[in-house]
Parts: C-alpha cells; sequence; structure tokens
C-alpha cells in the first residue's frame, strides 16, 4: 500500500521575504507571488507532495485558486495568513501528522507543532529547493554575497587566498 501523499502549507509572504530578501522590501509583490508559486508547482512535481501556500489579505472570507495540486489562499479581511494556516491544520485533526508548514514564524511553529503537524523553516525549505534544482534562488543571499566580494557569484567557488584567510579567521577561535 502506497505512503499517503504528504501536504506542504506555505506561509507565502513569508517565505517571500526570506526567498527574494531587498526585493521584497521594494514593492511588486504581485510578481514575487507569481515567482514564488512556480518554484512551488516546480516543488509540487518534484515532490509529489500537494502544496498550498497562504497569503495575507484578500478580499471577503479569503479569496482561493487552484492549479493542480497548488493551491493559493488568501486569508481574507479580518484575520492573518498566520492565523488561517493554524486554521487550516488545526481542521485536519488527525491527518495534521501529514502536513509540513514552512515559515520562519515561531508563534505559527508552535501552534501547529501542538495540533500534530510538523514545522521546517523558510530557510531550510529554501535550501530544500535549491537542492533539487528549482529556480528562485535567493536573491538576498546573491546580493550579499555580490556586495562583499565583487565580481563573485554565490555559485562560483572560493579562491586559494579567500579559503586560507576563512581557515586563519576559524583557527583563531579555537
Amino acid at each position: 500500500m502506497p505512503a499517503p501523499a504528504r501536504e506542504t502549507v506555505v506561509d507565502g509572504y513569508n517565505l517571500i521575504h526570506k526567498l527574494y530578501g531587498a526585493e521584497a522590501r521594494k514593492g511588486a509583490m504581485a510578481e514575487l507571488r507569481d515567482r514564488l508559486e512556480a518554484a512551488l508547482s516546480a516543488y509540487r512535481k518534484a515532490s509529489r507532495r500537494h502544496v498550498t501556500v497562504v497569503y495575507d489579505g484578500g478580499a471577503g472570507a479569503g479569496g482561493h485558486s487552484s492549479s493542480g495540486a497548488l493551491e493559493v489562499v488568501f486569508s481574507g479581511s479580518g484575520r492573518t495568513a498566520d492565523q488561517r494556516i493554524v486554521e487550516l491544520v488545526r481542521a485536519l485533526k488527525a491527518r495534521a501528522g501529514l502536513v509540513t508548514v514552512v515559515t520562519s514564524d515561531r508563534e505559527i511553529h508552535r501552534h501547529v507543532i501542538a495540533w500534530g503537524a510538523s514545522c521546517t523553516s523558510s530557510e531550510s525549505f529554501i535550501a530544500e529547493l535549491e537542492g533539487l534544482g528549482i529556480a528562485g534562488r535567493t536573491v538576498a543571499s546573491q546580493s550579499t554575497r555580490s556586495a562583499t566580494h565583487p565580481g563573485k557569484t554565490g555559485s562560483q567557488p572560493l579562491g586559494d587566498d579567500e579559503v586560507a584567510r576563512w581557515l586563519k579567521l576559524f583557527e583563531r577561535g579555537s
């Protein structure tokens, strides 16, 4: 008998801010949501998990759309995405153990664990996406690296001089 499908519930804006950093602070959320949803669709295909992404806002009781196994939910007025995520997990009751929530919000983490779901940080999930070769690498980490090491990108290896500097730095702490 095949194992039951697992579901991944994503705290949308939390992941966008971790994934796109400074770009997210500038605005253009609609474009960043589209980019995130494309990455989550690729993740859904690779992981064979049902994925729900929850965002703050939306009209009425909360907007909802579905594209294959990727569901997009807006929390609606009067409640937050955080509250909506906890409600989704709570409504699953005994099946909550099949859910992994992606967020770096400690309050959400505490609540979903109490209801039986597992939780992973946005940073860990980003590493998982990158490990799967899914586009949408962190603009924040690449731009930070480029600013501190001009001419280098996150995908280039360190030079011998730079490795020696790091080794020397860590030797001091021993």
